[in-house]
C-alpha cells in the first residue's frame, strides 16, 4: 500500500485531503481495515470475486471515510476487545447497498441515508450484502459527552434518511467527504464535535418511549451538552447548572449518578480535552500552557499537568512538542 490514511485517534491530523486505497486481495484488505479503523474479525463471502477500497478524510479529531466492498461481514468479537483494546464512538452510513449492524443487544437493518451509532470497546457486528458502500464517521471516545451507560442505549439504533432529524443530519454527514468542503483547523474542531451532538440527538429521539431511563438520559445528554458549550465559563458549577435547568442539585447529582458518573467528572473530562484541543490549535501556539490551563478552569499548573497525564498518559508539553 502506497498510501496510509490517518487513524482516528491521531488528534494532531487536522483537516486533511481526502486519501483512497484500493485492493483485490483479502489479506491486504483485512490489513487496510484494521490500520485504518479497528481490528476485526473480516469474512468476505466469496474471497475469489472480492475487492474493496477505502477513502478517508481527517476532520479535526473525526474521521470520515468511504469504505466499499463485495459481500462480506466484519466482527468486532469479545477476543479482539480485550486483546486490541480500541475506544473509539462510530457512526455507520450506508450510501450502496444494506447493512445489518448488531451490538448491546440490538439489531437494525440500514439502507442508503440511514445510520447508526456503534462503539469499538464494546462488540460488534457488521453484515453487509451485495456490493455496498459504507460511510464511517470516527471519534476518540474521550472527545464524546456521553457516559457508556448512555450510549448502550443507544447503539445499534437506526436514525432513517425520511425521519425528522435524519432529514437534517444526513445530508450534512454526506458532505463531510466533499473534496470542497474546505475547513479551517479551528472550524474542523467544531465541525466534528456538532455532528457528534447532532448524531446522538437523533439517536436519542429514537429511544423507544417506553425505556424509563429515556427522560432522564434526555436532562443527562442535554446538561453534557451545557457543559460542553460554557466549558470556558469560570462559573460553571453542579449550582449553575441545576439553576440553568430548573432542578435541585440533588435531583442533577441522582441523574448522572444512574450513569455513574458524577457532574465534577463530567467537567474536569471535556475541561480536560478543551485543553488537549487547544494545544493542538496554530491559534495558540503563542500561548503558555498555563494561560491554556487556565482558560478551561485549571489555575494550578501542576494540578493540571498530573490530571492531563493521567489521562492521556502524556505530559501536555510533550504532547504539544510531539505534535507541532
Amino acid at each position: 500500500m502506497s498510501l496510509q490514511p490517518a487513524p482516528a485517534d491521531r488528534p494532531d491530523v487536522q483537516d486533511c485531503a481526502p486519501a483512497t486505497i484500493r485492493t483485490n486481495a483479502v489479506d491486504t484488505w483485512i490489513e487496510m481495515i484494521r490500520d485504518t479503523f479497528v481490528a476485526l474479525d473480516i469474512t468476505p463471502a466469496d474471497p475469489a470475486q472480492f475487492s474493496g477500497s477505502v477513502r478517508t478524510r481527517q476532520l479535526g479529531h473525526l474521521m470520515a471515510a468511504d469504505v466499499a466492498a463485495t459481500s462480506q461481514t466484519f466482527e468486532r468479537t469479545p477476543r479482539l476487545t480485550a486483546h486490541q483494546p480500541s475506544n473509539l464512538l462510530q457512526i455507520g452510513m450506508p450510501t450502496a447497498g444494506e447493512g445489518l449492524l448488531s451490538q448491546d443487544g440490538r439489531t437494525c437493518t440500514l439502507r442508503p441515508g440511514d445510520f447508526a451509532i456503534y462503539e469499538t470497546s464494546r462488540p460488534f457486528t457488521w453484515n453487509l450484502s451485495s456490493d455496498w458502500k459504507l460511510r464511517v464517521y470516527t471519534w476518540p471516545r474521550a472527545s464524546i459527552p456521553l457516559a457508556e451507560s448512555g450510549s448502550q442505549q443507544l447503539t445499534a439504533t437506526a436514525v432513517r434518511a425520511d425521519s425528522a432529524l435524519g432529514r437534517l443530519l444526513s445530508p450534512v454527514l454526506s458532505n463531510v467527504l466533499d473534496p470542497g468542503c474546505e475547513v479551517s483547523s479551528a472550524g474542523a474542531i467544531r465541525l466534528a464535535d456538532q455532528i457528534a451532538e447532532l448524531a446522538i440527538t437523533a439517536a436519542l429521539e429514537e429511544v423507544e418511549p417506553g425505556d424509563p431511563d429515556a427522560q432522564a438520559r434526555q436532562l443527562y445528554t442535554a446538561v453534557l451538552h451545557h457543559i460542553n458549550a460554557h466549558i470556558d465559563d469560570p462559573s460553571l458549577s453542579p449550582q449553575q447548572i441545576a439553576n440553568t435547568f430548573y432542578i435541585s442539585t440533588r435531583t442533577l447529582h441522582r441523574i448522572f449518578a444512574r450513569f455513574d458518573t458524577t457532574v465534577a467528572t463530567a467537567i474536569r473530562t471535556r475541561r480536560l480535552e478543551s485543553c488537549r484541543q487547544a494545544l493542538l490549535s496554530p491559534r495558540n501556539a503563542h500561548h503558555s500552557l498555563t494561560d491554556i490551563a487556565a482558560r478551561y478552569g485549571f489555575t494550578n499548573p501542576a494540578v493540571f499537568s498530573r490530571t492531563f497525564t493521567s489521562a492521556y498518559g502524556i505530559t501536555p508539553s510533550r504532547y504539544r512538542e510531539l505534535r507541532r
